[in-house]
């Protein structure tokens, strides 16, 4: 019969460590067992990251809409709709937009900076479209912009001007815009990603391409696409980065 030792007793009978011995794993069954645990970790690893970059990507977005949804409502019962807040009879420049963002946005958000400049805030260049193109991306900062950064990061660019290419001026437009970085002047600074883009809509802060087709939507919120209906298509998915999203 096999002799079992108590710890105490151990120490005086070397059969004890025989059985030791015979329990331990070998330096390859070691070795062996680490590469298993690291290719399951290298193969696993970077989708668990990016669901978590997903799902803090949403919460974030959720958060800024709220945000500006609320000035949006505080600034209406002091200041009327919003359709009379934009004298058009006024040239499109940065005094004036300044002047705009001003008087019915500042008050109700907790900012702690304003940039009315290209390369102010940080941001020295333009957030690129889903497939890396800067040019068919767009400015954050200058270009008659104001833009500001609120306490917990986000930047928020006033746009309440639209361009039209054919004739090649600036408008005052009737949907006033808002393009939202969620972290600032850090990277990727690429549209869908950290870079979305809202809008005055129907009375309300809504998506950038609400009233749009889903086939519309899908053309822009993909990897050949400008990105700027990925707004849209998160909300249209129930606050949700699916699949089939540019990521």
């Amino acid at each position: 019969m096999k002799q079992v030792f108590t710890l105490a007793e151990c120490n005086a009978h070397a059969a004890c460590f025989d059985n030791i011995r015979l329990a331990a794993f070998t330096l390859a069954e070691v070795l062996i067992t680490l590469g298993i645990i690291g290719v399951v970790a290298a193969m696993t690893m970077p989708s668990l990251i990016a669901n978590y970059q997903k799902k803090q990507t949403v919460a974030q977005l959720k958060k800024v809409y709220s945000t500006i949804s609320q000035a949006y409502e505080m600034s209406k019962n002091e200041n009327g709709p919003s359709e009379d807040w934009i004298d058009t009879s006024q040239s499109i420049n940065s005094e004036n937009i300044k002047k705009y963002v001003q008087t019915y946005w500042l008050p109700y958000f907790k900012s702690i900076q304003e940039c009315s400049n290209y390369g102010d805030c940080s941001y020295d260049t333009n957030a690129k479209a889903p497939n890396g193109n800067n040019s068919a991306g767009i400015n954050l900062t200058g270009n008659s912009r104001y833009t500001i950064i609120l306490s917990d990061g986000t930047l928020i660019a006033f746009v309440p001007f639209s361009w039209n290419e054919d004739a090649g001026v600036q408008y005052w437009g009737g949907q006033q815009k808002f393009y939202i970085d969620l972290n600032g002047a850090k990277r990727p600074n690429a549209i869908g990603k950290d870079v979305f883009l809202f809008k005055i809509y129907n009375d309300k802060v809504t998506d950038f391409c609400n009233g749009y087709s889903e086939n519309d939507i899908n053309s822009s919120c993909n990897k050949t696409g400008n990105g700027q209906c990925c707004s849209t298509k998160i909300m249209m998915d129930g606050w949700e980065i699916k699949n089939d999203y540019p990521w």
